[in-house]
């Protein structure tokens, strides 16, 4: 069984050293395309400027397996779909990754375990999602209730010719007849096998404020694929009204903060209902807790910037 990594990413140099560190010896493949979407080169970027290109080329590859797209995009469609032309044709599965997002090596072992005992049983599966503990402003404190119910569509099957056909909801096309749908599902892995997805695209500064922005000026006013300007679905100034007072806040101003917008959720909270933050018990993967130095340096640096 062959597993691809797929990873779409522009200005993500925060934990994605982890995520590689992690999959690396899973992995067939991992094929990364970086650079901006459109909106992005509105601002006039061309490539990531925060570290992550160089990163990745620093990274060590001994067994070659690593393909970088570094270009321009119209949207992430399209970027999605600008690394897999490097895709082998005997790829049984392509892992789509955001460069935030860190597993578990017992978590992967558990998960390769059962694609291979399925595929032994003629059972296939062509979907696995995963659920996700999101953490926000930190590493101590993750989101619970929209973003926790969320099914994050991860492992897909794919053939020779397999294309992306959106991102989002995420979904393949195949050129060729294909298996049936059958799903791993995220309820499943989480009750059964204890695993989750560990998110960190709420925790940096950075990261959060050009989320925002995209999402606030873009993505959050997608209608069907068409910019409609009275749609919005984001809560105005997320970033300096909840975010950064959040994070900078005592536990009773950051309560108060949770009560007034029902949860920290950047979606305004009648599209999401309750999404409110839940003290984290258990450990993060070990390759977070080995960088946890190096990381929280680099969420002081961001956090002590201006913006705006």
């Amino acid at each position: 069984m062959k597993v691809a990594f797929g990873i779409i990413v522009f200005n993500g140099n925060n934990t994605l050293e982890e995520s590689l560190k992690v999959i690396y010896p899973y992995a067939s493949q991992i094929l990364i395309a970086e650079g901006p979407v459109a909106f992005w080169q509105r601002y006039g970027y061309t490539t990531s400027t925060d570290g992550t290109n160089e990163m990745i080329d620093s990274f060590p590859d001994p067994e070659n397996k690593i393909k970088i797209v570094h270009s321009q995009y119209e949207e992430k469609l399209e970027q999605t779909n600008a690394y897999m032309e490097f895709l082998d044709d005997d790829i049984d599965y392509l892992w789509n990754l955001d460069s935030d997002q860190v597993f578990k090596p017992e978590d992967m072992d558990k998960i390769f375990g059962i694609l291979r005992k399925s595929r032994r049983a003629k059972l296939d599966y062509t979907l696995a999602t995963f659920s996700s503990l999101t953490f926000f402003g930190g590493f101590d404190r993750y989101i619970t209730g929209f973003e926790e119910r969320a099914k994050f569509p991860g492992i897909f099957r794919v053939y020779p010719g397999t294309r992306w056909g959106k991102h989002r909801y995420p979904s393949m096309e195949h050129k060729q007849e294909f298996l049936p749908t059958k799903v791993l599902s995220s309820t499943v892995l989480a009750n059964d096998y204890g695993i989750r997805m560990y998110h960190y695209g709420s925790v940096f500064a950075e990261h959060v404020y050009q989320k925002i922005k995209y999402y606030k000026e873009f993505v959050g006013k997608l209608d069907h694929g068409v910019i409609d300007p009275k749609k919005d679905i984001i809560i105005d100034n997320y970033f300096g009204r909840l975010f950064l007072p959040w994070i900078r806040g005592s536990d009773i101003q950051r309560q108060k903060i949770e009560k007034k917008y029902n949860g920290v959720h950047e979606f305004k909270p009648e599209k999401r209902g309750a999404s409110f933050t839940a003290k984290f018990k258990g450990k993060h993967p070990k390759v977070i807790q080995d960088n946890m130095d190096k990381l929280m340096d680099k969420f002081n640096e961001q956090l002590g910037r201006k913006y705006g």
